[in-house]
């Protein structure tokens, strides 16, 4: 099967990173392209990229009216004769002239620009949170395909690694960007504080993950909630590095306002390490409800705080270890990445 996957950008983040497994899975037994039509792309990532897929960078201007990008990227598709252009921004079926190949869209979020759905012929959600989103909102009938995670490379934790003395601290993480509006870095920072001031706990480290706008508010409120000792902002690293440094950590942290699903959940949870979530519905259905992880209400700093001392607490318990060991063993049976790949070949 002749495949061609479109995205306007390529920058490093969960659609991205997620898309060259994809596509390095894909490649294995069907011809996979990849076209990029903005001139935003991150060239270490796309170095991650098996050689056997045909990368196609445009760079065209984001916004620019600049015909000549578009008629390349038709030119190219009639070159490259796909049997079907899976697209990744909903605007892109907008860019295609008239074709003959069929066309489907991966919708990687809740609260998704609804325009142009109805044109593609099949709509892919990442979740079942996010197709729920979907029937509300839209005419659609989207296909569920869980995003998936490269189990492969992902590094376990001790799972018997306890917060006993000889532990100089409990290390808690937290992935993403930098944007708290929608992934709720300020909730947890929050939580944080109350855990170190009201409650004094003070062996207690967390890191900060990622880039983003909210960069300099996150760091002042550090500073107004005197935190600074606490709290390392690490910048984004790549997916080696946080696979690789799973085991260090005793907690992942993810207090999202909003979230389609939540890939570095089902990443910490394929290595071992507990996970603590916001009560919305991308990361719940991960953790089954709590099954698998632990919750608090979403936007609620102290019920998020109280989960983190109840989670320290509990640590070193057979039961805590046992939930720990099932939450590894349903990530790497549900969210691999290969079945992902294979899913959508079947779906197209």
């Amino acid at each position: 099967m002749k495949i061609a996957h479109l995205t306007f950008s390529f920058e490093t983040g969960g659609l991205q990173t997620m898309l060259v497994d994809i596509l390095n899975e894909q490649c294995r037994q069907h011809d996979v392209s990849l076209i990029i039509i903005n001139d935003f792309y991150d060239r270490p990532l796309i170095s991650e990229i098996d050689n056997r897929v045909r990368v196609f960078c445009l760079n065209r201007k984001p916004g620019s009216r600049n015909p000549i990008p578009l008629l390349k990227l038709n030119g190219l598709l009639y070159r490259l004769d796909p049997w079907v252009v899976h697209c990744h921004n909903n605007e892109l079926i907008g860019l295609l002239a008239p074709h003959w190949y069929s066309t489907c869209l991966t919708v990687h979020d809740v609260n998704y620009p609804n325009r142009y759905f109805t044109k593609y012929d099949k709509v892919f959600a990442i979740s079942e949170a996010v197709a729920n989103d979907l029937r509300q909102r839209t005419a659609v009938t989207p296909v569920v395909i869980p995003n998936g995670i490269n189990i492969r490379h992902i590094q376990g934790r001790d799972p018997v690694r306890g917060t006993s003395l000889d532990v100089p601290v409990f290390r808690m993480v937290q992935i993403g960007r930098l944007m708290h509006s929608k992934k709720g870095q300020d909730i947890l920072l929050q939580a944080l504080a109350i855990l170190v001031h009201q409650q004094g706990m003070k062996r207690l480290r967390l890191d900060l993950i990622g880039e983003g706008e909210s960069l300099g508010y996150l760091k002042e409120l550090v500073s107004s909630l005197d935190i600074a000792p606490y709290v390392s902002f690490l910048g984004l690293r790549s997916r080696e590095f946080i696979y690789a440094q799973f085991r260090s950590y005793d907690l992942l942290v993810q207090p999202s306002r909003y979230e389609g699903f939540g890939l570095t959940v089902a990443e910490a949870m394929a290595a071992g390490v507990p996970v603590l979530v916001s009560d919305i519905e991308g990361p719940m259905e991960i953790i089954q409800q709590g099954v698998f992880g632990w919750h608090f209400p979403v936007g609620d700093a102290a019920a998020c705080a109280r989960q983190i001392a109840h989670i320290q607490a509990v640590y070193e318990t057979e039961a805590f270890r046992q939930k720990i060991r099932f939450a590894r063993e349903h990530a790497q049976k549900s969210f691999s990445v290969t079945q992902t790949a294979r899913q959508y070949v079947m779906a197209y």
